[in-house]
Parts: structure tokens; C-alpha cells; sequence
């Protein structure tokens, strides 16, 4: 039972909570059906505002360029505040008969509150839906039709589970060879059907059932997402010209995967053709891939116990079988995400903040919430960024502005874990030779039990407060326990952080020339050389530029809507060799090559 003093101090805290938003800021009054003009260059007009099941508010928003329809959107109240602050309506025009108290919005501008209803699926009269396979998607109600359990739970489980596969599917067919990775409005119009309509049946059952039910409820849901009969069962739904389309994808995307892995396999053959002269005195290097990949962290500029423990891992890899596979580049050097990433801490005023790697958004300080990795994507929004970060029931979206600061919702529900207390649990260590009991090694550990929960955090204003760090893997743990420091002759000026704000991920090629970008450099490849260099990325209006500083003469590439980063004239790639090793040291040569510079596309992994 609480204290008096702890409940008085709980009560406050509450108070405080509720008192927080006037402070942050009063919401201004909507108007309804009225063109916003924002910045950038997009008209927002606001159709009508709801309440949802929890008694939050929910509002639907158009959005024109030029006249025509890119997207219709629906979100929380709070989530519009960023580009509200962005954005101008036309003055409020009075209501005949209405208070003309300041401040006040007549209650005739703003209709009655009604129960929110999934946006429809896409489709105009007489217009093809962009692509033609959404035409063939089911709407939510055939899901609700079509899909049945053996009892009411179980088919609400299984409904919900097909609503939450559905959004992934259409993720998979943004890897079409003519498409950019970019959701069409019509796509993402459909998605956010099949979520909405998903997160009003969990709502609606979670809402009357015991806890007991909600966690067998979750768990039923969990199983189906993955349950190959029910797969199939929701294909079946699809119309037979979207099944074809999403074969035609899903099978071109693993002969890309597949391609990519012999090509792989090919330039590491390659390496064990290229001969290696030694230095005089010096002793002949091998070229077994463990070695190759060892010599090219050393020319890159690692230290020699990095570099070691890169050869090292790339060998075990290679016995095991995994030579050439993507599996390996992910596990040595970290999975790889295209395009425009977020590097770097920003943190609300003694409040929330959010820390971002290459692949991953991490929320901490919300509450009692257990600090907890997210993925994200980022969108090009005028000179802005729009950083999706995932979440239930709904992602969470922020702004990153050109004045480096994210703008978010004043109030937005996370869901995370808490722990709620621990147990004691008996543990015992077992000998790896013939996994027997260590006599003696019994011993109790305290584990903790968690709990999910939904906390209101807010996310108004953050800035930034750390810069992006190098992406920590195993080999950089490796290198830690052996105290592998870089090498101070190397050319890795600016490559051990970079400033907070927007980064690329992924390693583009064309024309000789190959980039690989990384959260705090860039690899520039050119024949045999190869030189790590810092970049920044420049967010215009028009536009995303990235300039690598390649000595005096730096590399820009300009980022296109269908992924490409596009440049021209020439680049030099001056780096280093290895040619043999002495007793003490290893030695090297300088080496430079010269390549165009032309449109780079994404090398898939």
C-alpha cells in the first residue's frame, strides 16, 4: 500500500502531467475544410477530427501539390502540431450568431465527434489505382468476411494477424526493380487501412477483457502472424493479377539476393588470385579471405588487433560455409539500410530521448519504459525529414527541420516494457566439451519480469546532444578486449564521429567507382584503391546532397526519388597497399586510381 507522502507526490506528479501541454504550448483551433499553405509547398486540408477508443483525438487530412491528391492521412491530434507550426490557413471566417469571444471557435465550425472509421481502401472512378496490384488487395471487411476461427477470440486473432501482414506484403513490393523503395500514395493509403482497422479491434476486445484474456489474445495473434495455413489463406484473398505481381517481385528479389551473393563469391575468388609482392626483406602474404579482409582493414586504416579480429571472423565464416554470403557482411560490418539514415542523440528539454544508429532508433528516459531499439524510415519532405519511427498501435512521427531539431507531438503513447519486479531463477554452468554440470556452480540470479505498457512521453522540440558514433560490432568489441587502437598513420581524419543529423546507409557502385557508406564515413573503392573519407549530407528543398571529403577535392553526389545518387567528372581514390610484412611492422605503398563519376545505384544485399 502506498504511503501517504508517496501518494501525495504520486498525485502531484499527475498533476503536473496534466498541466504539461499548456505549458508546452495551447493548440491552436482547427479549421475544417480549408487549404493550409505550408512551407513546403504542400496544401494540407483537414476534413474532420474524432474521437478514438481510448478518448484520444483522431483527424483526417488531405494533402494537394499543384492541385493534385498525393496522400490522404489520418493521425493523432497532437502529431499534427509539427506541421500546424508550418503551415497557414486562411482567417477563420465568424458563424452568424456565434460567440465572438477571443480565442473561441464557434461550435458550428467543427462537426460533432463521431467514431473513426478506416480510411477507404484506394480507388477513383475511372482512374487505375499506382500500382494496379492494390486494386487487388482485400478490403478490411473481406478480411473481416473471409478469415474465421473456431470460436469468436480465435477469429478475431486471426483477422487481426492477417490486418497486420497485409502492411508487409505491400513493404515487400516496394523491392520492384522500377521501384525507388517508396510507398505510392495509393500503397501507403492501404496500409493505413489495414492498421487502422487492426488497432480498432485489439483496442476494442483489450478494452472489456481480463488481463489474463488480452496476453492469450496477444499471444494467438503473435502465432497466426507467423502461421504458413493462414498465409495462405490471406493470399487467397488477393486478386490473381496481384498474386502474379507480388511473385514477379518477391522472385526477383531473391535472384537479386542471389545474384548478389555469387558476385560475392566471385570477387573473393578474385582476391585470391591477386598477387601480393613483398616488401625487400619482407615475407609473401597470402590470400586466403580471412587475409584479405584482414589487409583491407589495415590499408582502411584499422588498427592491427581490429584488423586481426576482422581476419579472423571472415575465416571462421568462410570454414563455416559462408564465404560470399550476405550473412557475412551483415555480422562483420552490420546490416545495411539505403538511402537517407539518422545519426547522432537529440533529447527533449529534462525529458525523452532518442538515440539512432544506421538501423535503429533507441527511445529511453519515457517514463518507467525500458530503453528499447526501434527501426525507422526517413522521408523527404520538402527541406524537411520525416522520421517514422515504429511503434504501437501507431509509429511514432517527428520532423527533423533544417535548424537540426526534431518537432514532434507535445503527447504520443509508447509502448515498451517495464519491469515490475524480479524473481529467483537456479542456474548452473555446464562444460562445453560434453555439456556436463559443473560440480559446485549451482548458484540463484535475480531475473527481471517484465511488463508491457503504454506511457505518454512527448516529443516537441529535441536537439541534438551527442554526435552519430562508428556502428559497434563484434569486430569493434573484439578490438576492445585486445586494446586494437586505429592507426594514427592512417587517413581517418573525421571518421571517429560526425555531427549529429542526417547520414546514408548502403553501398552504391557504377562506373567503376563503388561507395560504401557508414554512420560516421564512406569507403571510396576504385580498382584496387580503396580510402575511408567523412561525408556530411545537406537536406535543400529540392534536393539531398552528399559531400564526401576526398582530400582536396571533394566527392558530390546528389541523392534522386528513385534512390540513385547521381554526380559527374571524375574522382581520385588515393590509398594505400600492403606489400609484405617484417617482423615488426607491416608495410605499405601508396596507391591511387582514377574513376568517373556517373549515377551509383544501390547494391542489393
Amino acid at each position: 500500500m502506498l504511503s501517504s507522502s508517496r501518494l501525495s507526490r504520486l498525485i502531484s506528479a499527475v498533476g503536473c502531467l496534466i498541466l504539461l501541454p499548456a505549458f508546452a504550448g495551447a493548440q491552436q483551433p482547427l479549421q475544417f475544410n480549408v487549404p493550409y499553405s505550408c512551407q513546403d509547398g504542400v496544401t494540407r486540408i483537414i476534413t474532420r477530427c474524432a474521437t478514438n477508443a481510448r478518448g484520444g483525438e483522431v483527424c483526417f487530412w488531405r494533402e494537394e501539390k499543384n492541385g493534385q491528391l498525393i496522400v490522404e492521412i489520418f493521425n493523432v491530434r497532437g502529431q499534427m502540431d509539427g506541421w500546424l507550426a508550418m503551415c497557414k490557413a486562411p482567417p477563420a471566417q465568424p458563424v452568424a450568431g456565434a460567440q465572438s469571444a477571443a480565442g473561441a471557435q464557434p461550435a458550428a465550425a467543427r462537426p460533432a465527434a463521431q467514431p473513426v472509421a478506416p480510411p477507404p481502401m484506394p480507388g477513383r472512378p475511372g482512374q487505375p489505382t499506382n500500382p494496379a496490384y492494390v486494386a487487388g488487395m482485400p478490403s478490411p471487411d473481406v478480411v473481416r468476411q473471409k478469415i474465421q476461427g473456431s470460436n469468436a477470440a480465435d477469429t478475431l486473432a486471426r483477422q487481426v494477424a492477417v490486418l497486420n501482414r497485409l502492411p508487409r506484403l505491400i513493404e515487400r513490393m516496394r523491392m520492384a526493380p522500377e521501384r525507388g523503395y517508396n510507398l505510392t500514395p495509393d500503397e501507403q493509403q492501404a496500409a493505413n487501412a489495414y492498421n487502422l482497422t487492426s488497432y480498432q479491434m485489439s483496442q476494442a476486445y483489450m478494452k472489456s477483457a481480463t488481463p489474463e484474456a488480452v496476453k492469450t489474445f496477444q499471444e494467438m495473434v503473435g502465432r497466426y502472424e507467423g502461421d504458413p495455413a493462414l498465409n495462405d489463406q490471406m493470399m487467397g484473398l488477393l486478386s490473381p493479377a496481384a498474386i502474379a505481381d507480388y511473385r514477379r517481385v518477391d522472385r526477383g528479389a531473391s535472384d537479386r539476393a542471389q545474384a548478389r551473393t555469387d558476385q560475392q563469391r566471385r570477387e573473393a575468388e578474385d582476391a585470391l588470385k591477386a598477387p601480393t609482392t613483398p616488401a625487400p626483406g619482407g615475407r609473401q602474404i597470402p590470400n586466403d579471405p580471412g587475409t584479405v579482409a584482414t589487409r583491407r582493414c589495415l590499408e582502411l586504416g584499422g588498427g592491427t588487433a581490429e584488423c586481426l579480429g576482422k581476419g579472423f571472423q571472415t575465416g571462421l565464416l568462410d570454414l563455416a560455409g559462408f564465404g560470399g554470403n550476405p550473412l557475412t557482411a551483415v555480422v562483420t560490418n552490420g546490416e545495411s539500410f539505403p538511402g537517407v539514415r539518422i545519426g547522432g542523440s537529440f533529447a527533449a528539454a529534462g525529458g525523452v530521448k532518442l538515440e539512432f544508429s544506421e538501423g535503429t532508433a533507441t527511445i529511453s528516459s519515457c517514463g518507467k519504459l525500458i530503453p528499447a531499439s526501434r527501426s525507422y524510415t526517413v522521408t523527404k519532405r520538402g527541406n524537411q525529414l520525416q522520421v517514422d519511427i515504429s511503434n504501437e498501435p501507431k509509429p511514432l512521427v517527428i520532423v527533423l527541420g533544417p535548424n537540426n531539431v526534431f518537432t514532434g507531438p507535445a503527447t504520443f503513447p509508447i509502448t515498451g516494457e517495464i519491469i515490475t519486479g524480479y524473481r529467483s531463477v537456479y542456474v548452473e554452468q555446464r562444460r562445453v566439451s560434453d555439456n556436463t554440470i559443473v560440480p559446485g556452480s549451482g548458484h540463484y540470479e535475480q531475473v527481471p519480469n517484465y511488463e508491457t505498457r503504454t506511457l505518454n512521453c512527448g516529443f516537441a522540440s529535441l536537439r541534438a546532444i551527442a554526435p552519430a558514433q562508428p556502428e559497434a560490432g563484434v569486430i569493434s568489441s573484439l578490438a576492445g578486449v585486445l586494446n586494437g587502437k586505429p592507426d594514427p598513420a592512417a587517413q581517418l581524419s573525421g571518421t571517429t564521429e560526425a555531427p549529429a543529423g542526417p547520414r546514408m546507409g548502403g553501398t552504391y557502385a557504377g562506373g567503376g567507382l563503388q561507395v560504401e557508406f557508414r554512420s560516421t564515413s564512406a569507403v571510396l573503392d576504385c580498382g584496387a584503391a580503396h580510402v575511408m573519407r567523412p561525408y556530411e549530407v545537406q537536406n535543400a528543398v529540392d534536393r539531398v546532397v552528399v559531400i564526401v571529403r576526398n582530400g582536396g577535392v571533394p566527392l558530390t553526389l546528389t541523392l534522386r526519388p528513385d534512390g540513385a545518387l547521381v554526380g559527374s567528372g571524375t574522382v581520385d581514390v588515393a590509398g594505400r597497399l600492403v606489400t609484405g610484412t617484417t617482423d615488426s611492422a607491416v608495410t605499405f605503398a601508396p596507391h591511387t586510381e582514377r574513376c568517373t563519376v556517373s549515377t551509383l545505384t544501390v547494391r542489393n544485399q
